[in-house]
């Protein structure tokens, strides 16, 4: 039994393992808060024991505002630390709310009383003492028998829920998986396309893509939306295709798919092999290639998407050493139709392809703004988000206005490289890969044959994309798929589409993913 005069110390300890599951991420499971909860009772009396809970503590009171938004830890959060400088960490930092600021400090200055002034109980019980070998074990044990006591140690590591143990081991394993997909995907980058060309009949002079950032379909007035935020493409697309499905919901992860091929290894993974992407197939197609960026090169720190832009035969940054801060402020989208029209003024018998990467609606929303906020939700955070599709769409408007000042035979299209998902209680939205408007994505067309807008409702994968996009331009690969054998719409509409999380980059089916319905629309 436990004694009066302990209670109050069991009742910390036990509040502490509560809190720290939350605090890293975790879901809270009753084995992680009872093993937690007898590694305190048996072991923080000792000093040394202590120190470590109280800097283990810490630690999770600074991580909470990260977990709080993205999880316990993961490929993305690891990659965000190793691909990110120190204007978009100021950036993140000034995105969070402050309460989150509040409660963090408070937390760091309560562990630091708590393990140093607070008495921890004394348990000499051997009931209690076998009853915590039991629950520490009995999981794992249950396990190693059903498998027949094969591959112990990979099964004591996975059913042995004790929070500290599984951050620092998902850390570890995370940076292990991002460093050996860095790894791969440097090897590919030194490759080119070895998918076989067939034919390469292009039916226009200049094929435009337009990759938006962070937009989500159903904010867009093409897609229904009740504000008019998407005027020049409700007019003027030649084809608004609904059911575009992004691989990923976040845009490190998503755009290698969307623009190269994808190799399934099996149900649950999938490698993007950059070197087979449409830029690489258009040079080797003999197309003059451009790749147009505002979302920055980051110099020393390389990350997936320059490497597939650096196939371009020519490329532009508007920030050559950042992605995204301080420094980048005052740089607007807007800053890459002179280097369009820059491109168009020098005439080329080839025919061309130019990429343009946007900044467009990448939280935070305000900051994306060039101009005033042209529509009021009751919402600052949504009514900037609605502006920045606005803008996206005059920018659409604009670079087309290029393309026809110079006589251009063109086709451009529009996609986006993910979606977001509402958050505080729907004032803002951000990156979420639990929901299926992560991953819902406009997709739209414009050609300077004017032919009558067309509507497509097809959910289609954006695995594979790079097929779609090669067909358009008229090149024919040596691949057997849908995206290539036919035209759009003969393009079967597709089931079971597979998605990738942003956690443990596997691959989930899509229409088990939550809803996460806009409450802006009626």
């Amino acid at each position: 039994m436990i004694k009066k005069e302990n209670l109050l110390s069991h009742l910390i300890c036990l509040g502490l393992s509560v809190l720290l599951v939350y605090l890293l991420g975790y879901p809270q499971r009753f084995d992680r808060i009872l093993l937690t909860y007898f590694s305190l009772i048996f072991l923080a009396r000792f000093t040394i024991c202590r120190i470590i809970f109280c800097i283990s503590f810490v630690v999770a009171a600074l991580y909470f505002p990260t977990s709080f938004y993205y999880g316990s830890p993961n490929i993305a959060v690891i990659s965000s630390i190793a691909e990110t400088d120190s204007d978009e960490i100021s950036e993140y930092l000034t995105q969070l709310p402050i309460y989150l600021y509040v409660i963090t400090i408070l937390l760091v200055i309560s562990f630091i009383f708590i393990f140093s002034k607070c008495n921890f109980p004394k348990i000499n019980n051997k009931y209690l003492i076998i009853c915590a070998l039991i629950v520490s074990c009995y999981k794992p044990a249950k396990i190693i028998i059903k498998s027949n006591f094969s591959n112990i140690p990979s099964i004591l590591i996975d059913s042995f829920k004790y929070p500290i143990f599984e951050f620092c081991f998902d850390l570890y394993t995370s940076t292990n998986i991002y460093l050996t997909e860095k790894q791969e995907q440097q090897k590919q980058a030194q490759q080119l396309n070895n998918i076989p060309i067939v034919t390469v009949k292009p039916k226009h002079k200049t094929f435009l893509i337009i990759i938006g950032e962070s937009v989500r379909k159903d904010y867009m007035s093409a897609y229904g939306f009740k504000y008019d935020d998407t005027p020049f493409t409700n007019q003027h697309a030649s084809i608004i295709w609904d059911g575009l499905i992004a691989p990923a919901p976040n845009t490190q992860s998503s755009i290698p798919y969307l623009i190269s091929q994808s190799i399934f290894l099996n149900d649950k993974e999938v490698n993007a092999h950059i070197n087979n992407n449409i830029i690489s197939i258009a040079n080797q197609a003999g197309f003059a290639t451009y790749w147009l960026s505002n979302q920055g090169q980051l110099g020393k720190m390389e990350i997936t998407i320059p490497r597939i832009a650096a196939y371009a035969q020519q490329s532009f940054y508007t920030k050559k050493g950042e992605y995204n801060g301080k420094s980048s402020q005052g740089k607007y989208d807007t800053l890459l139709l002179p280097e369009l029209n820059d491109i168009l003024s020098n005439q080329s018998n080839k025919p061309q392809l130019i990429i343009m990467h946007l900044m467009g609606s990448h939280p935070h929303f305000c900051k994306r703004l060039q101009f005033d906020v042209q529509f009021d939700l009751n919402n600052e955070n949504i009514s900037c988000y609605v502006s920045s599709i606005k803008e996206t769409d005059d920018f659409v408007n604009s670079a087309i206005n290029i393309l026809e000042r110079h006589n251009q035979d063109y086709a451009v299209v529009y996609f986006a490289d993910h979606g977001l998902a509402h958050t505080d209680q729907n004032q803002d939205l951000r990156h979420n890969w639990k929901y299926q408007e992560s991953y819902q994505v406009p997709f739209i067309f414009f050609d300077s044959d004017k032919m009558p807008q067309q509507r497509i409702n097809k959910q289609i994968s954006g695995f594979q994309l790079v097929y779609l996009l090669s067909r358009w331009m008229g090149i024919e690969l040596d691949v057997k798929h849908d995206y290539m054998q036919h035209d759009f719409n003969n393009i079967t509409e597709q089931k079971d589409i597979k998605v990738k999380d942003w956690q443990y980059n596997k691959l989930y089916l899509y229409d088990k993913l939550e809803k996460d319905p806009n409450p802006y629309i009626k």
